[in-house]
């Protein structure tokens, strides 16, 4: 693992593609629609574009990157509202361009999420009308998918968080799902949830192979057939994904009326094991932080002039230090983000006993490097 200051990039984190041991590829936008992608060499400073014409994206332009490719969307609207969208896959190492699929609809489409190199899912909107729908890069099919809990748009479920992870070879969908306080007044209304479910803030992971949910969505089915991983049953209750270690996804499972979070591990599609219990009550927190790379919870329980103390709730390890960190990067790299008017990132190198601040900004992780971004950008 090592640093890459990249304040003086054009970029944000969103824009970021890959990083190997000498170059960063990257999108920079150009005005609100149009972009190019580059690769910004270390050695030299040298900046190239890799992409042979520039693209455009009038909706959400989200990227997805696998084996080297980048898959994006490129729009070219009609002023009848039709668009004319392209699915482009770049090679970002040698910038070979493939089209998989062209289609015409009416509104802005995103590419809202890739599974499994085959299948697409898409968000298209078009004035107060809101569409998800699938397509297979290998047959040229498409349907809509009629289960609200994939729509995922702000306007009707939160942004939902999908994955794909594979046991024994099984490729599965993972994802969250959470009525907001306006879509659970509906659900009371037109009696899909009674007054005596107070899901209105509950939270849920759910589970189900990649194959059975593409046939549900074939079929037209209203819902996809989703096995609870965890769900929740109260206003407060949350649930956090703490990433993955050791291959093994991990979460945790916060219960408002007992006070309690759990951390729980993915061995297999239904087997939730549990890690550790958090008895928040023995806390008196000031602050704490959720460490998604290693799984570890920080709880900072004092802090004056000459010093902070934080535990690691997981394992009960304290720390102190006059400028505390909240995360820990490869067991090496401790990493203070501060949010306040001096906005800035600070880093402890164990091994080389060295700290380091950069001002104005704030950092990702993305291929073991810790990437360091200008706030200005976002």
């Amino acid at each position: 693992m090592r640093i890459v200051d990249a304040r003086a990039m054009p970029i944000s984190h969103e824009d970021l593609i890959a990083v190997t041991e000498s170059s960063v590829y990257y999108r920079q936008k150009r005005g609100e629609t149009a972009f190019s992608i580059y690769r910004y060499d270390e050695e030299d400073g040298a900046v190239t574009e890799i992409n042979q014409r520039t693209y455009e994206d009038y909706g959400m332009a989200k990227l997805f990157m696998s084996d080297g490719r980048v898959y994006f969307l490129n729009e070219a609207p009609d002023r009848t509202g039709v668009v004319r969208t392209e699915l482009v896959t770049l090679e970002y190492w040698t910038g070979r361009e493939d089209v998989l699929a062209t289609f015409e609809k009416r509104g802005n489409s995103t590419l809202y999420w890739v599974l499994g190199d085959r299948y697409f899912l898409f968000l298209t909107s078009y004035g107060a009308t809101d569409e998800a729908w699938l397509f297979d890069v290998e047959t040229n099919q498409q349907e809509r998918i009629r289960d609200e809990r994939l729509i995922g748009q702000a306007g009707r479920f939160r942004e939902l968080y999908l994955f794909t992870a594979s046991f024994e070879g099984v490729p599965y969908i993972i994802c969250n799902a959470r009525l907001d306080e306006f879509d659970y007044y509906e659900a009371l209304e037109s009696g899909l949830v009674s007054p005596d479910d107070p899901i209105d803030h509950s939270e849920a992971i759910l589970v189900c192979s990649l194959d059975e949910a593409v046939d549900a969505i074939w079929s037209k089915a209203e819902h996809i057939p989703f096995d609870d991983l965890i769900r929740l049953h109260g206003e407060g209750d949350t649930v956090q994904y703490l990433g993955e270690r050791d291959g093994k996804l991990r979460f945790a499972a916060f219960i408002d009326e007992a006070n309690e979070e759990t951390i729980y591990e993915l061995t297999a599609p239904d087997v939730l094991r549990e890690v550790a219990v958090i008895d928040w009550g023995a806390y008196e927190p000031l602050d704490f932080t959720y460490d998604d790379v290693t799984s570890t919870i920080f709880i900072k329980v004092e802090e004056s002039d000459e010093h902070t103390e934080l535990i690691d709730a997981t394992s009960g390890a304290r720390f102190l230090d006059t400028a505390p960190f909240e995360r820990v990067l490869g067991g090496t790299y401790f990493i203070h983000e501060s949010a306040e008017g001096d906005q800035g990132v600070s880093i402890f190198h164990l091994e080389a006993n060295e700290r380091q601040r950069f001002e104005n900004a704030y950092y990702t992780v993305l291929d073991e490097t810790i990437i360091i971004l200008s706030t200005r950008q976002l």
